[in-house]
């Protein structure tokens, strides 16, 4: 790759990023994720944060409202938050965004951020009528979706559904997507499939923020998925990654049924447990702690006053024995 591009991967890169990997992107998206996009459409940016933050920058106004998923992800709340915008929630169910409260919404927001391939944290996949529903809501209101498609490679039972770009006609759909949970975090590559009338914007915004992505990574990337070589780690790490998850639905179920309820979605690389009546997240989280296992709070990811006490348990990164093992200590500890 060094030999081909020679010094030129040395020098400043096209803001919008290299011409490889978008065409690398595009091509796989419409593949794997069923999208329409072109490579003219995508834009490559260091994360997914990135990405929210020239959204909150870009299409909403200070003190403006702008629409979350209820209970949604930490990080859009406060990329929103950074950029004064007014966070207006926007209640799930067990099939993902509640469509009845979206179009009953008054409050003048002009887009949405949402999650329909892995609710975050709930884990509800939105079903193919709520997505055509989502799209002609946009259309006729003249709203942005703000598709955040996290971890959809690991989809785990049944077909996945194709992703709302590929199914919005309209063009009012902003598709967000990383290589962080495929790869890894430190490789700091992520991007944006934006409806044509964006593009220029953003790009310009992105070149102002922080130039370009280093082009040896992006070149490098964009050989890795033009050899075949991502879909052969992603199909590997997808069967990977579902054996974990059922060593910890399993243990879940052994060890701690009488205290959580474990969800189960159809993909992810996270499990959202529910507490039983009685039990108290932060002492159970503080319990945990101080056994030495880390449990994320799933409360401080609701908005007002409704809440649901629990944990959002990853397993991405342990092996089975860790696994069992991390289970087995947490039921030994709260249950002393």
């Amino acid at each position: 790759m060094l030999k081909e591009h020679r010094t030129n991967v040395l020098l400043h890169g096209d803001p919008q990023g290299a011409e490889p990997l978008r065409k690398a992107i595009a091509a796989y998206l419409n593949l794997e994720r069923g999208a329409k996009v072109y490579p003219e459409q995508i834009l490559v940016l260091s994360s997914t944060r990135q990405s929210l933050f020239l959204c909150a920058q870009l299409l909403v106004d200070a003190g403006k409202p702008i629409l979350l998923e209820n209970p949604g992800y930490f990080g859009a709340r406060k990329a929103f938050e950074s950029a004064e915008a007014r966070i207006v929630p926007i209640d799930v169910d067990e099939q993902g965004i509640r469509m009845a409260l979206l179009r009953a919404d008054r409050s003048g927001a002009n887009c949405l951020y949402v999650t329909p391939s892995h609710q975050y944290p709930t884990g509800a996949t939105l079903p193919l009528e709520r997505r055509l529903e989502l799209i002609n809501w946009a259309a006729e209101n003249g709203k942005w979706i703000i598709e955040d498609d996290y971890d959809s490679e690991f989809h785990y039972e049944g077909l996945p559904t194709a992703c709302v770009q590929g199914l919005d006609k309209y063009q009012r759909t902003l598709y967000l997507g990383t290589f962080s949970k495929t790869l890894y975090p430190g490789l700091r590559i992520g991007y944006m499939a934006l409806p044509h009338e964006l593009v220029k914007a953003f790009t310009y915004a992105r070149s102002i923020m922080d130039g370009h992505t280093p082009q040896i990574l992006q070149l490098t990337l964009a050989r890795f998925m033009e050899d075949g070589h991502y879909n052969s780690h992603v199909r590997a790490m997808r069967k990977l990654y579902a054996g974990r998850r059922a060593v910890l639905l399993r243990a879940l179920g052994q060890h701690l049924g009488d205290v959580v309820t474990a969800l189960r979605p159809e993909g992810g690389l996270q499990i959202p447990c529910l507490l039983a009546e009685g039990w108290s997240e932060e002492k159970t989280i503080r319990q945990a702690e101080a056994a030495g296992v880390q449990l994320a709070g799933l409360s401080r990811l609701y908005a007002g006053e409704q809440k649901r006490a629990g944990w959002i348990l990853g397993y991405a990164s342990l092996t089975d024995y860790e696994i069992e093992t991390a289970v087995q200590r947490l039921a030994s500890v709260l249950k002393r």
